[in-house]
């Protein structure tokens, strides 16, 4: 077997056919799907149980007995696992037909198996979406630079996994920490690789949803588990990479109207704060917004929300 494909799956039951219906149109044939099922109560187990026995293709089913979330069923479902390559999907996305196809023939390139193989998406699960383009890097710690600035995506649909890398070195989801499990877990990954492939091929259609404020997903909670992945990898990425991931990590309280939100970006990680005047690799307005928070500039950070947030990436590119 190639490749495992995992996908998690809580209450998608609306969602779930699209996804589905883009395992089955794969063009690569060689691969196992592995559902993790996450003791929702909706009909998605129904529909994985169907497609188990109509798919066409081999299917594990994983369903946990009681919700412990997607770190936690992910780690089952990777335990199952017999692909020599690991990919990942979530249940509200989907894939584009020759996705595997692509991702297995870059991971050949080189003559030796690739450790990673990334590639682009598209935002959006309509054909005209907009595309979304990673970082370029040559070796494995560049892009953990990237990745770790701000200016490439850890997200787990984008990357095909040697399975190996991640048994060797013991790479797993922390149960209990599903905010920031995709950083914890690729940075990981790219810290013990020793070579890594980007595609610049849309090849996974992401459903994004615009909320009213970004800021609103780091509750308290949220924050603490995101603490327990960075730990995780700290001691692995140089201290100014760490000051970087930092900062990216609490943009989201700036994306916001509130000051309680910016006061709360104040004193998260407050020994980054310092490093938000001086970076230079970061977008400009990025930047500016950053160096405004760092100096509780805040009626310049609302007013970037108004402009950059609301107007241009809220009306303008939709």
């Amino acid at each position: 077997m190639k490749v495992s494909l995992i996908v998690p799956v809580y209450n998608a039951e609306k969602t779930l056919p699209a996804m589905l219906e883009s395992i089955r149109a794969q063009r690569f044939r060689d691969f196992e799907v592995i559902f993790a099922e996450d003791a929702g109560s909706d009909a998605s187990l129904s529909m994985l149980e169907d497609f188990c026995r109509t798919g066409g293709i081999p299917c594990k089913l994983v369903r946990q007995e009681v919700n412990r979330g997607a770190a936690e069923a992910r780690n089952r479902a990777m335990d199952e696992a017999s692909g020599e390559y690991l990919a990942f999907a979530d249940a509200d996305d989907a894939l584009e037909p020759d996705l595997l196809e692509q991702a297995v023939r870059a991971s050949r390139l080189s003559g030796a198996p690739a450790d990673i193989v990334g590639w682009d998406w598209t935002l959006e699960m309509n054909k005209n979406g907009r595309t979304m383009r990673q970082a370029d890097y040559s070796t494995p710690a560049e892009a953990l630079r990237a990745l770790s600035g701000g200016i490439m995506r850890w997200n787990l649909w984008l990357f095909l996994v040697r399975r190996a890398l991640v048994e060797e070195n013991g790479i797993r989801f922390i149960p209990g920490a599903d905010m920031g499990e995709d950083m914890q877990f690729m940075l990981r990954a790219f810290m013990c690789a020793s070579s890594a492939v980007q595609l610049h091929v849309p090849l996974y259609r992401y459903n994004a949803v615009c909320g009213t404020s970004i800021s609103k997903g780091l509750t308290p909670e949220k924050r603490r588990q995101i603490e327990t992945n960075l730990a995780a990898v700290e001691g692995g990425i140089p201290a100014d990479a760490i000051l970087d991931l930092k900062l990216y990590l609490k943009r989201p309280l700036l994306i916001s109207p509130d000051t309680g939100d910016y006061e709360a970006w104040f004193s998260w990680f407050p020994e980054a704060n310092r490093r938000a005047r001086t970076r230079a690799s970061l977008p400009v307005h990025t930047w500016l917004l950053q160096s405004m928070a760092s100096r509780r500039m805040w009626m310049g950070v609302r007013l970037y929300y108004y402009i950059v947030h609301k107007l241009i990436y809220g009306v303008l590119y939709r």
